[in-house]
């Protein structure tokens, strides 16, 4: 369905967040995430509280803005208009009704025939349920907005007081741009002999570790590099990656034909050091809560920047320290860090608890599948003030069309309902059910995400064309914690947090039924996607759990 033209009798001027604010009876105006209430200019046909002037009294109005961060301030505008197209819609009995859209643009949106209750909106592969009548889908991006990016860059490096190594070795390196929102891995593709303390035009290969294409450094636009290199560092009972030396070379412009030479001189970062206690044993004991046949796979910790605040995070910018581990044992540990970036960025504590789901896994493959994950991020200073333990753990008991979703089952429709349990500790400010496509590569199963639902429901329905006939698919459900943001009506605000916390419950193999009569609209499957959902980064360690495809 095409966007509609705005009906409205004058463009609606531009949205302004305003104070914090708060809804009828203290509570958060369900428009935005409790930061602050939304003001709808006069003769726009919206009003304060969410209505609308006249006609149908159950009406959405929302916004959908883009926000960006870069190194001189934050700015919005509009939402790109080669972004998906926002589509409405009703759902019940296996059957869809159209909802209108009416856009301005400035960004902000109406569903004048918006029905009493729940309705869905669709962007893409992601979807949103909600019976709210007021919906906020503003969107947070670190970096400009007019990037530009190549499928290779040709890099190389030449730096001083390297740190020596006693044996010949392809070193690694971080590359960070705040202004372009751009993180990336550095790899020599020739030795570097033992004992050396500088390299000259060493050639370097890269891979994103934010998208599947390489942003380039236009140094008119204001772009400016972080090169870091890790070090390790061994406690004699385990080893952690810290960030130790750091350089910033002279402003370039990358080109995707010409060679760019990175140079400068290491200097060792401020040091500091953070301590925790990492309650592991909790977060392990809801390992079948994931899945009965899941195993342990991974533990990871990790401290990250925030780009120019402390009390939002937009994009991903590498890690100042991060180590893996395994095992029960609680931990109460200190690690040292550098941190080179100004005292304006603040930092984030993670850490993450991956249980494999073998269950997951299509016949003749022995890899591969979903993992089911309990994660905590939080602000460094209050993760560092006391035990780090689940806030919340996964969702439990579910099922598709009444059947155990944890057993193999063979699916008698198309769009089934999807139902869980609440989980036994925590609770939810928001769902997020994302449903993968199993596919073989090789001897390995690859999940490729061909929707997600957003809800505060314990139950959704699977919208038309989303299965596919006789396809493989599995299913996380995702509960997540939001302390002070409520993101029942404000989706995209998982982009920016700094404090939150998710645990998942995976399905095992759900087969679609092989033949039935289809709609027409059950015959095109949404666009696969590689990315994560709306609100999860993707972090060194979601590239290694997750193994998406990049470039090495």
């Amino acid at each position: 369905m095409s966007l509609k033209k705005s009906l409205f009798s004058v463009l609606l001027s531009s949205l302004a967040l305003v104070g914090c604010g708060s809804g009828v009876d203290g509570q958060p105006d369900d428009l935005n995430d409790g930061r602050g209430p939304i003001v709808f200019p006069e003769g726009t046909g919206f009003t304060t509280d969410g209505g609308v002037d006249a006609g149908n009294p159950y009406a959405v109005s929302g916004s959908r803005v883009m926000h960006y961060r870069i190194d001189i301030g934050d700015f919005t505008q509009p939402v790109d208009p080669f972004s998906p197209e926002l589509r409405a819609f009703t759902f019940q009995d296996g059957s869809t009704r159209s909802i209108t859209v009416e856009t301005a643009p400035d960004g902000t949106f109406r569903l004048p025939d918006a029905p009493t209750g729940q309705y869905y909106l669709q962007l893409g592969t992601f979807y949103v349920v909600s019976d709210s009548r007021t919906m906020n889908l503003d969107r947070y991006d670190l970096g400009r907005r007019d990037r530009v990016t190549a499928a290779t860059i040709p890099l190389t490096l030449t730096a001083s007081n390297l740190e020596p190594q006693p044996y010949e070795d392809y070193p690694t390196w971080d590359a960070i741009s705040s202004n372009l929102g751009a993180a990336t891995s550095l790899y020599a593709e020739t030795p570097v002999a033992a004992g050396a303390t500088s390299v000259d035009q060493l050639p370097l290969s890269s891979f994103s570790l934010v998208s599947t294409d390489e942003h380039l450094v236009d140094a008119s636009r204001g772009d400016r590099l972080y090169v870091n290199h890790y070090t390790t560092r061994d406690t004699g009972t385990y080893s952690y990656t810290t960030l130790d030396r750091f350089f910033t070379p002279e402003p370039v412009t990358m080109s995707p034909t010409t060679s760019t030479d990175l140079s400068g001189t290491f200097q060792e970062a401020p040091q500091y050091t953070a301590r925790f206690e990492w309650w592991r044993s909790r977060f392990e004991a809801y390992q079948v809560q994931a899945h009965p046949q899941s195993i342990p796979y991974d533990q990871w910790i990790s401290i990250s920047p925030t780009p120019w605040s402390s009390d939002s995070w937009y994009g991903y910018s590498g890690d100042l320290m991060y180590a893996s581990f395994s095992g029960i044992t609680d931990l109460v540990t200190s690690f040292t860090y550098g941190n080179p970036y100004p005292f304006s960025w603040g930092a984030v504590a993670s850490v993450s608890h991956t249980f494999q789901v073998i269950a997951t896994r299509l016949p003749g493959t022995t890899s591969g599948g979903l993992n089911g994950v309990l994660s905590d991020t939080r602000p460094l200073a209050i993760a560092t003030a006391g035990p780090i333990a689940p806030r919340i753990t996964p969702p439990w008991g579910l099922t598709v069309n009444g059947s155990n979703a944890q057993q193999a089952l063979t699916l008698g429709s198309l769009t089934p309902r999807v139902t869980w349990k609440a989980p036994l500790v925590g609770t939810p400010s928001v769902y997020r059910v994302r449903i993968s496509r199993l596919t073989v590569s090789g001897t390995r199963t690859n999940p490729l995400s061909v929707a997600t639902i957003h809800t505060t429901s314990t139950s959704v329905d699977i919208p038309p064309g989303v299965l596919q006939l006789g396809q493989k698919y599995a299913i996380h459900v995702h509960a997540y914690v939001t302390p002070g943001v409520f993101p029942a009506a404000h989706p995209y605000v998982l982009e920016s947090l700094v404090d939150v916390a998710s645990a998942s419950t995976v399905s095992s193999i759900l087969t679609a039924p092989s033949s039935m009569p289809l709609a027409p609209e059950l015959q095109v499957e949404p666009q696969p996607s590689f990315e994560p959902e709306p609100g999860i980064k993707p972090t060194r360690q979601y590239r290694m759990i997750e193994q998406l495809p990049v470039r090495r």
